[in-house]
């Protein structure tokens, strides 16, 4: 049985914990609305490149299909950037990164494989399955600005024109809601063409040149693909600590609960014997004097 000084202590440091858990809670709350407010007004804009795009390649069917973010060409380096957190307190967020990971990988061969890691616990995972880590960037979920993601989506596309890898995929979550996070795992290079099906007989003068509207449209669209990955995992990062944060909350509250119900009953035990050794004293004292 703990003593009454033991219960005293750890029902003041439940009483700490409690207070930091409410307070992390509260910070990924006000983090969520704010990434989630930049994601949602990113989207428009890409669905817009995505309209321009369409309306451009109709009328240039060849030399869309031909571009080389486009062409299929053979497969003999896959590139896979996987996002992760390089924070803990954030439930299974990188378990299922990792779970979703795994499931990829089945069946494929590991040294043809190159990673681009974003977040520590990716790092720390594939360095000890010795898998080959191409470039690492961290604390980008932290800093989700359009520079960071222009940096990466810069470095995939050269590697990819270069043809050190010849696929990109990544594994990411998707931010849907507050309460709705799903694992993605799809491809960003080479693009999937349009459907060219309603392309148009119609005869353009492109100025200065058919590649400097092209290119530019099409770098934009990774790049803003990239952001909308970083944003939408950050989002999710900051949904997921959040909940854990509310559950370890109610967990330590439960604790709490229970500890001072304990140190009650240890105080009030601690009492009545107090009290009966008064009385027993009293009564022998008086038996004394008689």
């Amino acid at each position: 049985m703990p003593t009454l000084q033991q219960l005293r202590r750890k029902v003041k440091t439940i009483q700490n914990i409690t207070h930091i858990i409410h307070s992390m809670e509260t910070l990924s709350m006000v983090k969520i609305r704010a990434l989630q407010d930049k994601a949602l007004r990113l989207k428009p804009y890409t669905e817009e490149l995505y309209r321009i795009l369409e309306e451009m390649v109709v009328r240039i069917p060849d030399e869309y299909l031909n571009h080389p973010f486009i062409k299929e060409r053979p497969i003999f380096k896959t590139g896979i950037l996987v996002v992760t957190s390089d924070l803990g307190f954030c439930g299974s967020y990188n378990l299922q990164i990792i779970d979703a990971l795994e499931k990829f990988l089945n069946n494929r061969k590991l040294q043809n494989l190159n990673f681009y890691v974003i977040g520590s616990y990716a790092k720390r995972y594939l360095s000890q399955k010795k898998l080959n880590i191409k470039k690492t960037y961290l604390k980008f979920l932290e800093d989700t600005s359009f520079s960071h993601a222009r940096v990466l989506a810069r470095e995939l596309i050269n590697d990819f024109l270069e043809k050190e890898i010849d696929e990109l995929y990544v594994i990411h979550f998707d931010f849907i809601n507050i309460v709705r996070q799903e694992v993605k795992v799809h491809r960003i290079l080479p693009m999937i063409p349009i459907n060219l099906e309603n392309k148009k007989e119609e005869f353009f003068i492109f100025l200065p040149s058919l590649s400097s509207i092209l290119d530019p449209l099409l770098n934009d669209i990774i790049e803003t693909q990239i952001h909308q990955i970083i944003l939408d995992s950050a989002a999710s990062e900051q949904a997921f600590r959040r909940f854990a944060m509310k559950r370890a909350h109610e967990n330590a509250q439960k604790v709490y609960s229970r500890l001072l119900f304990q140190l009650n009953q240890v105080r009030q035990t601690q009492i009545t014997r107090e009290l009966l050794d008064i009385t027993s004293s009293m009564e022998t004292l008086e038996k004394e004097v008689k």
